[in-house]
């Protein structure tokens, strides 16, 4: 599976909700809306060797506004055209 985001993208970053309209990832909530460019993609693989390995990706963002780094899973970004 490849990155959905490349590094260099602007892209904002969004609020997710779970099945039960649960924020589904709390701990970056205070950066929602905020802007910012991809620095680096992580993919996070589960399951078993012997089976499909699942997992998604993770990506670096650099915001905008003061230049700090946090990691953003990728179903909470958006690209900006």
């Amino acid at each position: 599976m490849e990155p959905k985001y490349t590094k260099g993208q602007k892209v904002k970053i969004v609020s997710v909700k779970n099945q039960h309209l649960h924020t589904k990832y709390p701990q970056i909530e205070q950066h929602v809306s905020e802007r910012g460019t991809i620095v680096e993609s992580y993919w996070v693989g589960f399951g078993e060797l012997s089976q499909q390995v699942e997992g998604y990706y993770i990506y670096t963002v650099r915001i905008d506004k003061d230049k700090s780094e946090v990691a953003i899973p990728e179903d909470a970004l958006e690209p900006i055209t």
